[in-house]
C-alpha cells in the first residue's frame, strides 16, 4: 500500500515537472514573440512618425503654393480691372 503510494506520489510529480518544464517552454516563446512584437510596433511606430512629418512638410508647401497662386490671381484681377477702367475712361473722352 506505501510503496503503491510513494509509486503513484513519483508519477504525478514526475507529470508536474514535465508539465512545468512545458508551460516554461511555451512562456519563453511568447516571451520571444512579444519581444519581437513590440520591436516591430516601434518600427511601425517610426515609420507613421516619419509619415505624419512628410504629410505635415507637403502640406506647409501646399499651402505656400496655394498662397503664392491666389496672391498672383488677385493681383492679375486687380490689373485687369485697373486697365478695364482705364479703357472705360478713355472711351469716355
Amino acid at each position: 500500500m506505501e510503496r503503491a503510494s510513494r509509486s503513484k506520489a513519483t508519477q504525478i510529480r514526475s507529470n508536474l515537472a514535465r508539465d512545468l518544464e512545458e508551460l516554461g517552454e511555451r512562456l519563453e516563446e511568447a516571451g520571444g514573440q512579444t519581444a519581437s512584437q513590440i520591436e516591430l510596433n516601434k518600427k511601425r511606430e517610426a515609420e507613421l512618425s516619419k509619415l505624419r512629418r512628410e504629410l505635415e512638410e507637403i502640406n506647409v508647401a501646399h499651402e505656400s503654393a496655394m498662397a503664392s497662386m491666389r496672391k498672383k490671381h488677385n493681383d492679375a484681377v486687380s490689373e485687369m480691372a485697373e486697365t478695364l477702367d482705364n479703357l472705360n475712361k478713355s472711351k469716355a473722352k
